[in-house]
């Protein structure tokens, strides 16, 4: 998933002579608490509410703020995983979105994130869940998948979760069968150890979807 496939058709833009009134205004209206703000096509920076806050006097024009630019944005040819890194280093709530010839093309939310994570770990698919702790030096994918498909099963998603200062990594793997019995089984033969296991069901799903979209309701509010 590309960032110029994430960009929200919702967020406005910020001019320079724009209030800070007017900019806490629009980012009250629309729930975030950070905006670009555009001259032009050119993309000057992007303002939080808490540079505002810290300024004091609200009447000001938003030009006589000091607005970060670097670091603030991501090419439209970029994976989510960078969106996601950006996000996530900065506390942002929207992250601009720009050509790679320094054109502002919009911005994502982070609710755009968050539905695109949803399809890249198949949440709305029932199946199983399995947690595996191995030493990373051990860690292979194509065993894993190997031991998943040799018990009939395909997997629908995996990641890597490493800890700081240590050896260990967890694999959470998404099968496409809520029948993990045999797998687990086989990889008990293989000597993996099973953190944890969850089945989605179609009644599980049901309920998960349904938290899904509360967590998507509570990031728009």
């Amino acid at each position: 998933m590309i960032a110029e496939g994430l960009l929200s058709n919702v967020v406005p833009v910020l001019k320079k002579n724009d209030t800070c009134a007017q900019a806490l205004g629009w980012m009250d209206l629309f729930r975030v608490s950070h905006l670009p703000v555009v001259e032009g096509s050119s993309y000057v920076g992007l303002l939080s509410d808490e540079i505002m806050y810290a300024h004091g006097c609200l009447n000001d024009p938003i030009n006589s703020l000091e607005i970060p630019r670097e670091s603030t944005f991501v090419y439209d040819d970029m994976h989510i995983y960078h969106v996601i890194e950006v996000a996530s280093s900065l506390g942002l709530s929207i992250v601009p979105v720009l050509s790679r010839k320094e054109v502002y093309q919009g911005a994502i939310l982070l609710s755009d994130i968050l539905h695109s994570v949803e399809k890249m770990l198949c949440v709305d698919d029932a199946g199983g869940i399995i947690v595996l702790e191995v030493n990373k030096i051990d860690y292979s994918l194509a065993e894993v998948a190997q031991i998943v498909e040799y018990n009939e099963a395909k997997v629908l998603s995996c990641f890597v979760t490493c800890t700081p200062d240590s050896n260990k990594v967890d694999i959470t793997v998404k099968v496409n069968t809520p029948r993990i019995e045999p797998i687990l089984d086989t990889f008990v033969r293989y000597r993996y150890v099973i953190k944890s296991t969850f089945v989605l069901g179609e009644d599980v799903n049901d309920e998960l979807r349904d938290r899904y979209g509360q967590l998507i309701k509570f990031m728009e509010m």
